[in-house]
């Protein structure tokens, strides 16, 4: 049975786009007219292997749709049911376009002999290489289903970490995008009209208005240039800094500033922490399971101490010392990782020192919400006061000139 997409028609009229599975287009077609619609377009999705790959590089499912999916499987394994019929009953309950396509080649390659793990591996912008491995240790361990519910686990507990990350960055750029936007509104718009009724006054004007006009002339004249000066030189410096060099020396950096490092440390920590403890609780071994760890890490440097450490490993190192040696890894999850190994429960510590190392870097995270918020709004409020001054201050002076 292959997996075919098609476009119908419903009764309203309106196009209809999905992927179901059959033998053949014909059957297909067949049960698309039962269902009501009228059948436009069937072509087959599956294909050969080469071309199966091909295609699904190109596709990549949310982390979220990811967690909810993976927990979908591991009930419906849990309550006995076949690899294939699982897969055929995520097809159905998949509302995401992507998600039916995916899953029905999946579920294709299953059927045609495939094991899970390797019809997944097909679909490296889908599934991570966490994935791929987990499934493939529980396939080998026979328990798939307990693999999946530590999965599904481990992506919930990625997608919260993913959000308080995304938490601390989104609000401070916010509250700067609106007030920067605020600043330019009154240079560019408020002040020239303005400075029309001082210039037919003739009054001399104060040091602070003359400096705020000459500003918002420049800005009126050349901001334009500005934009595209400021724009171009961010796209090169994001561009030099996605090179290995220099982002290896950025990320070094982030480890040496004292307000950085700490949170640096823990969100990198916390990802290898949490995949760690997930591929060697599923069976995976643990020179595996480091080498997969690198790809979740974000920071070059501890990408590198991480390999490092697990060359060490390879040796004979214990896992423990070896992440010490470096220093670059929070003493918290080097004493947890010793105490894993020490009482063979490696996973168990792992995944305590991932829960410890996110409650600190969300109590880090909240801190530095609240203070960076309002310190924001005290610096663009102080502009915006001294712009509204430079405004009034010429006011002021007519006043007084009137009087006398």
């Amino acid at each position: 049975m292959a997996a075919y997409e098609y476009q119908a028609l419903d009764s309203k009229g309106k196009t209809v786009k999905g992927v179901a599975n059959g033998d053949h287009a014909k059957q297909v077609r067949a049960e698309l007219r039962a269902q009501g619609l009228v059948p436009l377009e069937v072509k087959s999705v599956s294909g050969n292997v080469e071309q199966t790959q091909d295609q699904t590089r190109r596709v990549k499912i949310r982390l979220n749709d990811l967690s909810i999916l993976t927990r979908q499987m591991a009930t419906l394994l849990e309550s006995g049911m076949t690899v294939e019929e699982t897969l055929s009953a995520v097809i159905k309950q998949s509302e995401g376009y992507k998600i039916k396509t995916v899953m029905s080649d999946i579920r294709s390659l299953v059927t045609e002999g495939y094991s899970l793990s390797d019809a997944i591996a097909l679909y490296p912008n889908s599934f991570p290489e966490i994935y791929r491995a987990s499934i493939s240790a529980g396939e080998q361990s026979g328990t798939l289903d307990r693999v999946l519910e530590r999965l599904a686990d481990y992506l919930e507990q990625s997608h919260s970490l993913q959000q308080k990350v995304s938490q601390a960055v989104i609000y401070p750029i916010f509250l700067f995008v609106v007030c920067t936007a605020i600043l330019i509104l009154l240079i560019v718009i408020v002040v020239p009209k303005v400075v029309k009724v001082y210039q037919d006054t003739g009054q001399e004007l104060p040091l602070l208005t003359k400096m705020v006009i000459q500003l918002s002339e420049f800005l009126v004249n050349y901001g334009w240039l500005v934009a595209a000066t400021v724009a171009s030189i961010f796209f090169i410096f994001r561009y030099i800094f996605k090179q290995p060099g220099p982002r290896f020396w950025l990320d070094g950096i982030y480890l040496k500033l004292a307000g950085l490092r700490k949170m640096v440390q823990n969100i990198d920590s916390a990802r290898m922490s949490r995949t760690l403890a997930i591929m060697v609780g599923s069976g995976v071994p643990i020179l595996s399971s480091m080498r997969s760890s690198e790809a979740v890490m974000n920071n070059a440097v501890l990408r590198q101490d991480l390999k490092v450490a697990t060359e060490e490993v390879a040796q004979g190192v214990s896992i423990a010392r070896a992440l010490e040696r470096n220093g670059n890894f929070p003493p918290l999850l080097v004493h947890m990782v010793a105490s894993g190994e020490n009482s063979g429960r490696l996973d168990h510590m792992l995944d305590k020192a991932a829960t410890a190392t996110e409650n600190e870097m969300q109590t880090r995270i909240s801190m530095m919400v609240s203070l960076l918020g309002p310190l924001m709004i005290l610096i663009m409020g102080s502009l915006v006061f001294a712009i509204v001054m430079a405004i009034l201050l010429p006011v002021f002076n007519l006043d007084q000139m009137l009087n006398i």
